[in-house]
């Protein structure tokens, strides 16, 4: 009997989330249940966001009198000693507006007195850009090519207002 019930309770459970996902759980949105494309490499990456500040709160829609600056800050997985970060800036017509890149050397950051000492959960890096300047090169949806090494990790998408 108690066999039979774990058996109907289990398919019941697998037809509601066949047919409504996760939300018919009240699970909310969870990293892992991110849709990248076959492009991306996102296990480069342990997360990633485009915010407009320097906090991991992520925002989708910049008004450009607002939001002074776009930020996009991410975390390495397995951060290397030395290793080169790119953010390749898209406007809404395809075209390259401009590249962020950045060497990223552990010796050279003890050298210059930055903190050496690198977190053990990842070091969160951070590219910024002014609204103003996307806003006045073309308003709509941006897109962000974030690159560790000439891999694509993350294509981050953003409206610009």
């Amino acid at each position: 009997m108690l066999r039979r019930f774990a058996s109907t309770t289990a398919a019941l459970l697998a037809a509601v989330l066949m047919l409504s996902g996760c939300k018919a759980l009240g699970l909310g949105k969870f990293l892992w249940l991110e849709k990248t494309t076959k492009e991306e490499n996102y296990w480069l990456l342990k997360d990633a966001c485009v915010t407009p500040s320097s906090s991991y709160s992520a925002k989708r829609e910049f008004d450009h009198n607002m939001n002074p600056v776009v930020n996009v800050l991410f975390t390495p997985n397995n951060e290397k000693n030395h290793y080169v970060a790119e953010t390749m800036w898209i406007d809404p017509l395809g075209q390259e507006f401009r590249t962020i890149r950045t060497t990223h050397d552990l010796q050279q950051e003890g050298k210059k007195s930055i903190d050496p000492r690198r977190k053990s959960e990842g070091t969160v890096r951070i590219h910024t850009m002014r609204s103003k300047d996307l806003y006045q090169h073309k308003p709509g949806l941006w897109k962000i090519r974030l690159y560790l090494d000439g891999q694509l990790a993350r294509i981050l998408e953003f409206v610009m207002t």
